[in-house]
């Protein structure tokens, strides 16, 4: 279970638009990521430095605003 982080409008957004870049195969390189969703397991990089969400960001998504 992930805990609920409470997040601000702009970490919310960011994790949407990670999901989305995620299901649509797009560049995620564009989408500006907190270093507070990173710390919390949200977001992670993968060996070329790209932005992806991490299957803790996706749950935390599943939680709700």
């Amino acid at each position: 279970m992930v805990k609920k982080i409470q997040l601000n409008d702009d970490q919310w957004k960011t994790l949407q638009a990670l999901s989305r870049a995620d299901a649509r195969s797009l560049p995620a390189s564009v989408i500006r990521v907190s270093d507070r969703l990173r710390s919390n397991g949200f977001v992670a990089s993968d060996r070329q430095g790209r932005e992806c969400l991490t299957d803790q960001g996706a749950d935390r998504l599943g939680l709700g605003r």
